[in-house]
């Protein structure tokens, strides 16, 4: 799993959308974002999975102290060329030991970035998270919903898009040939037995394997790593999730809690499927 997405985010055809990419993905990231930035004070903020520095251009006009990591070398030095003089750092969010416990007001993974590693990594992201985190901050991230009817039959994907220019066309049907390669090698990898599916996404025609959840194991997870209360569930159009719409919702947008003093939350606040 974790070679597959490594080649792909190292390969400069699939970094070609990183180098434009701008702006918030949806009104899902914008309402998680802007509640965690107000919960975090616009302090101290640690950016997980920077990619080409799209959430640096958000984030590092408002806030007061800046830091955003990312795995892949070759996507810190792609920041680093979109965005000179930001704080960019290559950096494996599963050992945050560079930063002392408590650091940080705010944590934002976009992106689904947490999904591209396992359990056992995906587990260590959210206690280095919870650890560098002040008692009273706050974790924004997007991550895959296992439910999701994109998930379910052989995931044909996309069509190829006609254009007059024969180069783009030629880029255009290699990419789609690519994507149709990788599906066949990929999807027999899958694991879908057990808690945790691994699953193919027609992302980067096919070229991602993702963990994927349901808002249940989420709850668990969050509170194995050591956050407060349940956390907010957002749709990509930025509504509160409840039961009976997860088929239809590709990705959660999550917004999690260390503490919540003067804020008492009920269990069962966020969906339970």
């Amino acid at each position: 799993m974790e070679k597959i997405n490594r080649r792909t985010w190292s390969n400069p055809l699939d970094r070609r959308y990183y180098r434009k990419s701008k702006g918030y993905l949806n009104h899902g990231e914008r309402t998680v974002f802007e509640a965690a930035l107000e919960r975090g004070g616009y302090g101290t903020t640690l950016d997980i999975g920077v990619g080409g520095g799209r959430t640096a251009a958000l984030l590092v006009p408002v806030v007061r102290d800046y830091v955003g990591i990312d795995y892949t070398p070759e996507m810190t030095a792609l920041a680093r060329s979109n965005y000179p003089g930001f704080d960019f750092r290559t950096m494996d969010a599963r050992d945050l030991s560079a930063f002392p416990d408590g650091h940080f007001d705010l944590v934002v993974f976009s992106y689904n970035g947490i999904d591209s590693v396992g359990p056992e990594g995906r587990e260590a992201i959210l206690r280095e998270v919870s650890r560098v985190l002040k008692p009273t901050g706050a974790f924004a991230f997007s991550t895959f919903n296992r439910n999701w009817t994109g998930f379910v039959g052989s995931r044909a994907g996309a069509g190829v898009a006609w254009t007059p220019d024969p180069l783009r066309l030629a880029y255009r049907l290699v990419m789609h040939g690519l994507g149709r390669v990788r599906r066949r090698l990929y999807m027999p990898l899958e694991q879908r037995e057990g808690e945790h599916a691994i699953l193919l996404h027609p992302a980067h025609n096919f070229g991602i394997m993702v963990y994927t959840t349901t808002p249940s194991q989420l709850r668990a997870q969050l509170a194995a790593a050591g956050f407060a209360g349940d956390p907010d569930l957002y749709s990509d159009d930025g509504a509160r999730l409840s039961s009976g719409t997860l088929a239809e919702v590709e990705q959660f947008h999550v917004l999690a809690f260390k503490q919540l003093p003067g804020w008492p939350r009920t269990s069962g606040s966020m969906p339970t499927a």
